[in-house]
């Protein structure tokens, strides 16, 4: 049987949900931190040191959507603002410690809710998975 694009695509939608759900809400609850906050840290912490138009761009949102978002997040601590450089009209955005430890923990938790998921695999397939997610991960890089 050939397996299609459309066939694993499916599979794929199906199988995130599942992982995502493993991921424990108190996790969030705790830190006061939404899901449209934890994409934009993700965003942040992509990107280096972005503009809010380049934020705003990245995660496909208005400006004063963006800002909204990113207020928060600094009132919680999880990022810092400053004017840019060159152009003092352009604010710029950085992970402070605090929203860097949050992504840290974050990629903490999904990484044990992946090794509770991959006990399923022998040996063989995790090794051809663990090639499927390397290339997947290298042609992801640059579609921030």
């Amino acid at each position: 049987m050939t397996i299609s694009r459309s066939h694993v695509s499916e599979a794929v939608a199906q199988l995130m949900p599942n992982i995502i759900r493993g991921v424990q809400l108190d996790f969030f609850v705790k830190r006061r931190v939404t899901q449209t906050q934890l994409l934009m840290l993700l965003a942040i912490r992509g990107y280096g040191h972005p503009s809010m138009g380049r934020l705003a761009d990245g995660l496909h949102v208005k400006m004063p959507t963006a800002t909204g978002i990113a207020s928060r997040l600094a009132r919680a601590g999880y990022v810092r603002r400053a004017p840019g450089e060159t152009d003092r009209r352009q604010v710029l955005v950085q992970l402070t410690p605090r929203g860097e430890q949050f992504i840290r923990d974050f990629q903490s938790v999904i990484r044990r809710r992946w090794e509770d998921v991959l006990g399923s695999l022998n040996a063989g397939e995790l090794a051809a998975f663990h090639r499927v997610v390397t290339k997947l991960s290298a042609s992801l890089q640059g579609t921030l």
